[in-house]
């Protein structure tokens, strides 16, 4: 009995450790809304490498790559609600929103790769924007049967409708 105690105590320290060290570690690891870290004194320095290619400079989307890019983060939020929204519903034996749901977490993640190497600049990302059109359509096709009786599967038709628009006006 008395191991189990100080087994239990020994944990809530541990986690109480990692409470207080966590603000700090999630500065230097996540930078939006927060002060710029210091880089760590084993990372200074590393721009004198030789041998390296140096790195391309970083340039700001197009005004038409901001809006596929807000169109995707849009469709991934009312998509996740669909999704959840769906699987509650299946959950209570409603069968007919398995569809919806495996339309929706096929785009959750073809649309999330889209964003991925959007951002990282990569030469894939046309082809991936062309998957993304199609699994945007055919996330928005399998929502509209629901949208007259389930708002999430509207919201997310709608930013499906969106999301293909804005792709087509950049890819066009």
């Amino acid at each position: 009995m008395t191991s189990k105690i100080v087994r239990r105590a020994l944990l809530a320290g541990g986690v109480g450790a990692l409470a207080l060290a966590a603000p700090e570690a999630a500065a230097q690891i996540w930078p939006f809304g927060r002060r710029e870290a210091p880089i760590p004194v084993q990372h200074q320095g590393h721009g004198a490498h030789t041998g390296a290619p140096a790195a391309a400079p970083q340039t700001p989307f197009t005004a038409e790559e901001n809006t596929v890019v807000t169109a995707l983060m849009n469709c991934d939020a009312v998509g996740q609600a669909c999704l959840s929204h769906c699987l509650a519903l299946m959950a209570q034996g409603d069968s007919s929103m398995a569809g919806c749901a495996r339309a929706v977490r096929e785009m959750l993640g073809v649309c999330a790769a889209a964003r991925t190497l959007m951002y990282s600049g990569s030469a894939l990302a046309a082809a991936q924007l062309a998957v993304c059109r199609d699994a945007c359509g055919a996330c928005r096709s399998a929502c509209e049967p629901h949208i007259s009786h389930h708002e999430q599967c509207a919201a997310c038709a709608g930013a499906c409708a969106r999301a293909i628009a804005a792709i087509d006006a950049l890819m066009n």
